[in-house]
């Protein structure tokens, strides 16, 4: 992880941070695979260049109740342009709680489902110089500081505002599917809600 994020370093700039926060019957394995698909159709990626987003996974099942609770991590790019400079980093993370197979009846057929806990955080950053390449090089480490808080601040300000844009556009994906309200009208998702049939 040290190699994606930079603490400290003022070239990462937090675009947007969310949570979201769910309790009913809902289809884990749908939304896993939804959240999935999403990041794959908008262009996000492996940030080591693989195609493996998941840094961490862990299932426990809690014996005599056999519940489940999962902690899920991603970690996913997106470079804007095919940008050497710039690029949007999310940090992702899945947590369930209290998760009990669960059975639900729609028009007298029964799917099986799961209820439980979700708690879901994102984090989207702005990286500058996100290869090192200026703060490495003997000249233009000296001119860097002043290239990007005044020649490139209104062009990177633009980029933090697409990358939050981005981070909702995700959320709001999320939320429609386990039918959560969001701020503005939402057009119907293609992908159905909740992963149970309508």
């Amino acid at each position: 992880m040290a190699k994606l994020f930079r603490p400290g370093n003022p070239k990462d700039i937090l675009a947007a941070r969310w949570e979201i926060e769910f309790e009913d019957v809902f289809h884990f394995k749908h939304l896993y695979r939804l959240a999935h698909e999403f990041l794959e159709e908008n262009e996000w990626e492996d940030p080591e260049g693989g195609d493996k987003w998941e840094y961490f996974y862990f299932e426990r099942i809690i014996p005599v109740s056999n519940l489940r609770e999962h902690r899920i991590w991603w970690r996913v790019q997106y470079i804007p342009h095919e940008s050497q400079y710039i690029r949007y980093l999310m940090k992702i993370d899945f947590r369930t709680l209290m998760m009990k197979s669960h059975e639900v009846v729609v028009d007298n057929q029964k799917y099986k489902t799961w209820k439980g806990d979700l708690i879901l955080n994102c984090e989207c950053w702005l990286q500058l110089d996100y290869q090192n390449k200026w703060s490495e090089h003997w000249l233009l480490k000296h001119l860097e500081k002043f290239f990007w808080e005044r020649i490139y601040k209104k062009y990177w300000e633009a980029h933090k505002l697409e990358a939050y844009n981005k981070a909702y556009e995700f959320n709001n994906e999320l939320k429609r599917f386990l039918k959560m309200k969001t701020p503005l009208r939402e057009r119907k998702g293609f992908r159905g809600e909740k992963g149970i049939p309508s």
